[in-house]
């Protein structure tokens, strides 16, 4: 079983493959970093983000919405309940 901390550096390394543009912000980024208002993320960034999450690491999202994940803690905190 992956710990937080791992699975926030992997989430980091899919963030910047799914978003370079934005490179410096998500290799400085913390769980309270905001997806939308931080990372200019908009729906299309987070289908992507989805759809690598769940190769990665081996796990479906259950209907979820842009609005379901305010942070990357959001999303850490929703891989590391689906891992369990």
């Amino acid at each position: 079983m992956l710990s937080r901390a791992e699975i926030f550096e992997k989430l980091k390394e899919i963030l910047l493959f799914a978003d370079a543009k934005n490179s410096d912000l998500i290799k400085n980024c913390d769980e309270s970093t905001k997806l939308v208002t931080d990372l200019g993320f908009n729906s299309v960034s987070v289908l992507y983000m989805v759809i690598a999450i769940e190769e990665s690491f081996g796990i479906v999202f259950d209907n979820v919405s842009m609005n379901d994940f305010d942070t990357i803690g959001d999303v850490v905190t929703y891989i590391e309940a689906k891992l369990k």
